[in-house]
């Protein structure tokens, strides 16, 4: 009897525990399933396309040049300079004195010519004399000549006496002709003596080294003491109106978006403020082996440019408003520019077509429009058809990298 009672009582407890157990495990699932089906989708930091300013630009390095430079010097050889008037720095104007040279040696030359010239002088005076005398002797055997014909119709003068004085007519006359002659060889003497001082008065005005133009000087050969030669070059080197401009080197691919007059910002070393400039002249060659043309970009006056020092310009190639994205939003498939627009918590990848390129972002000239969200940087974990939560960068405080 009490072996049953205990067999009933053991049956209801394992009954009881089997239930007990039971409720459990099936809650357990139905919360999983709760929280399975509950799950939010994945968080995607998403940016919005706006309208902005782009400006796009093409950095250049180069080097500070003279926009045209002058040299000074002399082609006088055996020179001693006397003078220095001058330095490296100096700001001259067109005609100054930079060095005087030694013109002692010109000055006796000139002197000895003078002379030379003071002798044709008195030549021609004496020419001039002789002539005046022939011409009274031409006129004095003329009327001889004339009386004698007179007599010798009379027959009062022998034939003879009519030769004579015709011959003394004749000497007359060829005594005439050569003092005439005589005076134009001086006077032809005279001119050539002229010309020997102006050319000494040329070399005399080359002993002043004068500024060809207004410049900066920015070398200086000259030495005081020193012999001058032709073939030591020139004596002073400036950069007219103290001009300077940035020669840079572009590559042959850049060079067909670039312009006479493109606006250009310089920076110069040791000046903390950029420069305004503008391209001033393409060359119109490339170089065969770099693949590289010369540009100039024209500086102020006033800008603090040294001659060789290295510069870095930004030349502005386009400035116009558009829609623009950051670079990072844009994916490709093959060269085709796609962007994953967010749409009601849904990524659609749309093709696009992209325009400029400045500061980071990406004109979107068609495909997407202003207001529209993207995924800040293409391709991170979701794809096209995925359901997201868009995190704007605006809310969160984000930045879209």
């Amino acid at each position: 009897m009490v072996c049953k009672k205990s067999l009933s009582a053991f049956a209801a407890f394992l009954l009881s525990a089997t239930m007990l157990a039971g409720v459990p495990a099936q809650v357990m699932a139905a919360g999983e399933t709760s929280s399975a089906t509950t799950q939010a989708p994945p968080a995607i930091r998403v940016i919005t396309a706006e309208r902005k300013e782009l400006v796009e630009t093409l950095s250049v390095n180069g080097t500070i040049v003279p926009r045209d430079e002058a040299a000074a010097g002399t082609d006088l050889n055996g020179m001693i300079v006397t003078a220095l008037n001058f330095d490296i720095g100096d700001h001259v104007k067109k005609g100054d004195v930079l060095a005087v040279l030694d013109r002692s040696m010109l000055d006796t030359q000139l002197a000895q010519m003078q002379a030379t010239r003071a002798q044709g002088e008195a030549s021609v005076a004496q020419m001039e004399a002789q002539i005046a005398d022939a011409r009274v002797g031409v006129k004095q055997a003329d009327e001889a000549l004339e009386r004698a014909r007179a007599l010798q119709k009379k027959a009062v003068a022998t034939q003879a006496q009519l030769d004579n004085a015709d011959n003394a007519a004749a000497s007359a006359r060829a005594k005439l002709d050569s003092a005439v002659k005589a005076l134009a060889a001086t006077t032809a003497q005279l001119a050539v003596i002229d010309a020997q001082i102006k050319g000494i008065q040329v070399q005399i005005d080359k002993t002043e080294v004068r500024a060809p133009a207004d410049g900066l000087v920015l070398a200086r050969a000259a030495t005081m003491g020193g012999v001058v030669s032709p073939t030591t070059g020139p004596l002073f080197r400036m950069a007219i109106d103290a001009e300077f401009e940035l020669e840079a080197s572009v590559a042959e691919t850049s060079l067909p978006r670039l312009a006479v007059g493109m606006k250009t910002e310089v920076s110069l070393p040791g000046i903390d403020h950029k420069i305004a400039g503008t391209i001033r002249r393409i060359a119109p060659e490339v170089d065969m082996k770099s693949r590289l043309g010369l540009i100039r970009i024209a500086l102020p006056k006033d800008a603090p440019a040294r001659a060789g020092s290295f510069a870095r310009g930004e030349i502005e190639l386009l400035r116009h408003d558009g829609v623009s994205v950051p670079i990072s939003a844009v994916l490709y498939r093959g060269e085709a520019p796609l962007l994953q627009v967010v749409r009601d918590g849904r990524v659609a990848t749309t093709p696009v077509q992209l325009g400029a390129r400045a500061s980071g972002n990406v004109e979107v000239v068609s495909g997407v429009g202003e207001g529209d969200e993207v995924v800040a940087r293409a391709g991170t974990f979701v794809a096209d058809g995925d359901m997201v939560t868009p995190v704007r960068a605006d809310t969160t405080g984000a930045i879209a990298k």
